[in-house]
């Protein structure tokens, strides 16, 4: 089982197609899930150096999903992407060790460089 980069996390389809072949580009390797519990299965059989999931996702949430991913891979830097951005949805994703917050629009170049500084 060998390690890759970026665990991408987004219930929105068309999102995630589209941030996937932005990472590529970038030379990351990428592997996307569409909720929380497609992610949970990848991280079963494989090991990502860095998770990057919305917040706001049915059944499972990224911080419930940050929570689960911190238990059984604590190594994996998380980053939450959120539109809802408000105190609460920070303070709870601060306390269960999220890495980075993103606000959606995501600024593109700055999260590249996020990923590149933390994946030498």
């Amino acid at each position: 089982m060998g390690t890759k980069d970026i665990l991408l996390v987004d219930d929105c389809v068309d999102l995630l197609h589209i941030l996937s072949m932005i990472l590529e580009s970038q030379g990351f390797d990428v592997t996307a899930a569409s909720n929380g519990f497609k992610a949970l299965e990848l991280l079963k059989n494989n090991e990502y150096r860095m998770m990057i999931t919305d917040f706001n996702m049915p059944k499972m949430n990224g911080i419930e999903l940050a929570v689960r991913v911190r238990k059984q891979h604590p190594g994996t830097r998380v980053v939450l992407v959120t539109a809802d951005a408000f105190l609460g949805v920070i303070d709870r994703a601060v306390s269960v060790g999220i890495n980075e917050i993103f606000t959606k629009p995501v600024d593109i170049r700055r999260l590249v460089a996020t990923i590149r500084s933390s994946l030498p």
